[in-house]
């Protein structure tokens, strides 16, 4: 039994855990969901040792648990897949994949055999693995996530946690990632699974633990509630998603084009091989794909961070991009809320006269857009890795709203939302696209797109097809993604 008994934790004036009391089976998938900031993670990170509680304890067989000891914890055989990638960026995934369970240790280290092992290992999950010495720097979120996976599993751990692990898995991927957790409960593992996605967790989990605000306010089981049931549970009331069909106004001008994109890299292998499309002012496009087939290399070309082998982007006004990877592309986790709020460029002119920063101002303006986007912060002095990974996405997400742009372009915009939070970006997303402007969004959440997008295309092997408008079937699209032809 995997038990945490009565757990406080405050970080300064955050109550993030308040008395929690929780226990996972041998032997079972343990769901546990809740709204972002609910607690979830820390509450993780007590049991896995990254965080010592204020008070309670933790337990493993009735043994207790070195608080604060990510060590102790491995080696009582807790594993955890974190929402964001801990990983070593200028490091191969063969040598990240060392630091794990991989590496047999006798005779020196084999990155050989380190990789053949995660190979067949990869093979049973149903995914590949880049070809030798690619280093991570150079791996999509996804891959991260999948190299995350295979490292916690190397150690053939008693109990694994994982942290959001299908947020960026396309649909071809996740039926076999949900049979891995199901074969793992089958081989008495412990499974703890923190998701969003209640369908998911209805779906794969035995029972269901829910936190609201540091609480548990729910213990059920799939067969005892419903999406609905837990969505109230989460946040208190029932989740209203945005009508997109009624909201979706009619194309205006073009303010995106995009003509004959192509890039190749250092040895001429083409990453993307002439991309062609628009987008209108008043449009929400989505392009949808299996994450590692280009998406990321787009989005760095319409940021002007990297330039194209060939073709052009043209764009009426300015664009705000909001990348997947929050806590490395998108934040400065060490610098407070206003000043991650400065480095987009429009804010940063709003809060300075003559060349002089308002200090106060640019508080005022962060304070402003705190209450306006619901991020659950104490403040603006805040540092930003402080938050929970869905409110720095929101923090995100409002600086590029408050940018004022023309054009708006995210890349997995949700990815670790809760349905409240997902359903206040989407509402973000088509009010900006009602007001006149554009929207590139890219994700591999496939029915986020069919939801709130006019028009769909497909990006597969770094080439792109448009959908007829008609075509909504998620069997085909998701074939589509995955590389079928037709």
């Amino acid at each position: 039994m995997l038990r945490a008994t009565a757990i406080t934790r405050r970080f300064g004036r955050t109550l993030a855990l308040d008395g929690v009391d929780f226990e996972a089976r041998p032997g079972e998938i343990h769901a546990l969901v809740g709204e972002n900031g609910a607690g979830k993670t820390t509450l993780m990170n007590v049991l896995d040792g990254w965080v010592a509680p204020d008070s309670g304890e933790a337990s493993l067989d009735g043994k207790p648990l070195q608080p604060g000891s990510p060590r102790a914890a491995l080696a009582a055989g807790i594993a955890t897949v974190h929402q964001s990638p801990m990983l070593f960026e200028r490091m191969t995934w063969e040598e990240n994949l060392a630091l794990g369970g991989f590496d047999q240790g006798a005779g020196g280290l084999d990155l050989a055999d380190v990789a053949a092992r995660a190979r067949a290992l990869a093979a049973k999950l149903g995914f590949d693995l880049p070809s030798a010495a690619i280093t991570v720097e150079n791996r999509s979120v996804a891959e991260r996530v999948r190299l995350e996976v295979l490292r916690a599993l190397s150690f053939n751990p008693r109990v694994l946690i994982l942290d959001e692990p299908t947020s960026v898995l396309a649909p071809s991927e996740l039926t076999a990632f949900l049979d891995l957790l199901r074969k793992l409960r089958g081989e008495g593992r412990i499974v703890v699974l923190i998701t969003h996605k209640l369908a998911e967790a209805i779906a794969v989990a035995d029972r269901i633990t829910v936190l609201r605000r540091g609480r548990v306010v729910a213990r059920t089981t799939p067969a005892e509630t419903s999406e609905e049931k837990l969505a109230a549970l989460m946040i208190g009331e029932l989740v209203t998603q945005p009508n997109a069909a009624a909201m979706r106004p009619h194309p205006g001008a073009i303010v995106l084009q995009v003509d004959n994109l192509t890039l190749a890299d250092r040895i001429g292998r083409k990453i993307l091989d002439q991309l062609s499309f628009q987008v209108a002012a008043g449009e929400v496009v989505g392009i949808a794909g299996v994450d590692g087939n280009g998406q990321t290399e787009l989005v760095e070309l319409l940021a002007d961070v990297r330039q194209p082998s060939a073709g052009r982007i043209t764009a009426i006004g300015a664009i705000a991009v909001i990348p997947q990877n929050r806590d490395l592309d998108g934040l400065i986790l060490d610098m407070r809320l206003w000043e991650n709020l400065l480095l987009a460029r429009p804010i940063r002119d709003q809060a300075t006269s003559h060349g002089w920063l308002n200090t106060s101002r640019a508080i005022d303006l962060c304070r402003e857009l705190i209450a306006r986007f619901r991020i659950r912060a104490p403040g603006p002095e805040t540092l930003a890795g402080a938050l929970s990974g869905g409110n720095r996405q929101r923090l995100e997400v409002a600086r590029a709203i408050a940018s004022h742009p023309r054009v708006i372009v995210a890349h997995n915009i949700c990815r670790g939302l809760d349905l409240a939070a997902t359903a206040e970006v989407h509402r973000t997303i088509l009010d900006f696209a009602a007001a006149g402007g554009a929207v590139l969004l890219i994700s591999s959440d496939l029915d986020e797109l069919l939801a709130i997008c006019g028009r769909l295309l497909i990006i597969s092997g770094g080439k792109i097809r448009e959908t007829s408008p008609g075509d909504r079937d998620p069997e085909r699209l998701g074939l589509l993604m995955a590389g079928a032809r037709d």
